[in-house]
């Protein structure tokens, strides 16, 4: 059996579907979400994750758009 390495992972190595990461009302009026930066995106993605449980998300990079 061959293993994957690329995609998205928890820190205990379980790969995360990136689909199944909730989209916070603050993220969807950034001016970062869906960029053309995949850094940027994946940074974002991260940051959702991270904060996935919480009640209150909180983003330091957040842009409205304008």
């Amino acid at each position: 059996m061959e293993e994957e390495i690329n995609g998205f992972y928890n820190d205990d190595g379980t790969k995360i579907n990136p689909d199944l990461i909730p989209i916070p009302g603050l993220c969807i009026i950034c001016k970062s979400y869906q960029c053309d930066d995949w850094k940027e995106n994946l940074l974002c993605m991260m940051n959702r994750h991270d904060q996935q449980n919480n009640d209150d998300f909180k983003c330091g990079a957040f842009e409205g758009i304008k």
